[in-house]
């Protein structure tokens, strides 16, 4: 009969176990950085949605300050009509009475929170023009 030695087992159990930590804690750190990532694409895509529903609303009050649907004289902040509650709007009129200084439209949103800034030179339908001023009398040209 041989005489058998014991294998006495290596010591890896130990590394294993490092291995396996090691592995979990690289795994937690891809997970974090990745999820941070969509995060921010988040972040910055409901930051664009709402800056651009923010100048859709200031070309609106733009337009209806033109228009004589809403008053200069109102200067605000005034909250939107329903579905547009969150939203705000104000006119800084331009200092001194200099024709063609821009108004500036404030569009602010409550949350989260947004001010968007319009500078514009609005023509306000100040009176009513009548046709002989709208177009002045051309003279007739004399025949040669």
């Amino acid at each position: 009969m041989l005489n058998r030695l014991p294998i006495r087992p290596r010591p890896t159990q130990g590394s294993v176990l490092l291995e396996v930590v090691l592995a979990l804690v690289l795994f937690v750190a891809a997970a974090t950085v990745v999820s941070s990532a969509l995060q921010s694409a988040i972040d910055g895509e409901e930051r664009l949605r709402l800056g651009v529903h923010a100048d859709n609303l200031a070309a609106s009050v733009v337009a209806e300050l033109e228009t004589g649907l809403r008053s200069p004289s109102v200067l605000g902040p005034t909250p939107f009509q329903a579905p547009f509650t969150n939203w705000t709007w104000q006119i800084v009129p331009p200092n001194g009475d200099t024709p063609g200084s821009p108004h500036e439209i404030i569009i602010r949103h409550a949350d989260p929170e947004l001010v968007r800034r319009l500078a514009q030179v609005i023509l306000t339908p100040s009176r009513s023009v009548t046709d002989a001023e709208a177009i002045p009398a051309e003279e007739p040209v004399p025949a040669p």
